[in-house]
């Protein structure tokens, strides 16, 4: 025969009567439970967003996506190069976060960037030439506009906001005497992100370990034999 005692000792110490209420009860228990267990997942992923493991970040995007476009100079004089410009397009930034008229050139950017290089190797043949570059670029964000092309340093004004070590073939087409159009490509690291500041703030720029593809095109012209070289060009970033 049942354990009646048992069965009532039993309820009595769960707490788990067997009436409507009871079980009323329980199931409510159980509700409130698992709404407590759900609220504590949907914290994880917040916090980790705040520790910048997760969470956008201006430049950043999926695998494959364009997330910068810029334009910019390039200088080159014997085996160093150097590099400046401004940022046309950013992912997760406005257009007013970029610039500060609706007038987009140099004089109105608010992110530009300045890189160094060195020339690794050079390769011609016929009015193909190759080469291989190595540099760094750094990012900065300016509190008012006022670059300008005539002045390359002015590109690094500002708070640096981020950092890449870079790694570049620049395939050059002769089309005309001292004239040629330049294809760059190559790898991105970034090594350095920092905070915005401004309508940005509380985003960093970029986050550092992340890898890219460079893209740029446009037009070079050779002034003598050093060579001392000067490209106007325009490109991208994508994330790999």
């Amino acid at each position: 025969m049942p354990d009646r005692g048992h069965d009532e000792e039993e309820r009595a110490r769960t707490g788990l009567g067997t009436t409507p209420e009871s079980r009323l009860s329980r199931r409510r228990v159980m509700t409130a439970s698992a709404v407590f267990a759900g609220a504590g997942l949907a914290v994880a992923p917040t916090a980790a967003a705040a520790a910048g493991t997760g969470g956008q970040a201006v430049s950043l995007g999926p695998s494959g996506t364009t997330t910068v476009e810029f334009r910019g100079r390039v200088e080159q004089s014997g085996p160093s190069f150097i590099s400046y410009g401004y940022l046309i397009r950013a992912s997760h930034a406005d257009q007013g976060d970029l610039f500060s008229s609706t007038d987009l050139k140099e004089t109105t950017a608010l992110l530009t960037a300045y890189a160094t290089g060195n020339l690794q190797a050079r390769t011609t043949d016929g009015v193909v030439h190759a080469l291989d570059i190595v540099g760094t670029m750094t990012v900065y964000q300016r509190s008012s506009a006022g670059a300008s092309f005539s002045d390359p340093s002015s590109f690094k004004t500002g708070t640096a906001v981020a950092r890449y070590d870079m790694r570049l073939q620049d395939i050059l087409t002769v089309i005309a005497t001292n004239t040629g159009l330049p294809t760059l490509t190559g790898d991105m690291l970034q090594t350095f992100a920092r905070a915005l500041s401004g309508p940005l703030a509380g985003q960093t720029f970029g986050r550092t370990g992340t890898r890219l593809r460079f893209f740029a095109t446009g037009l070079g012209n050779k002034f003598d034999d050093a060579p001392t070289a000067k490209l106007e060009i325009a490109g991208n970033w994508s994330i790999e």
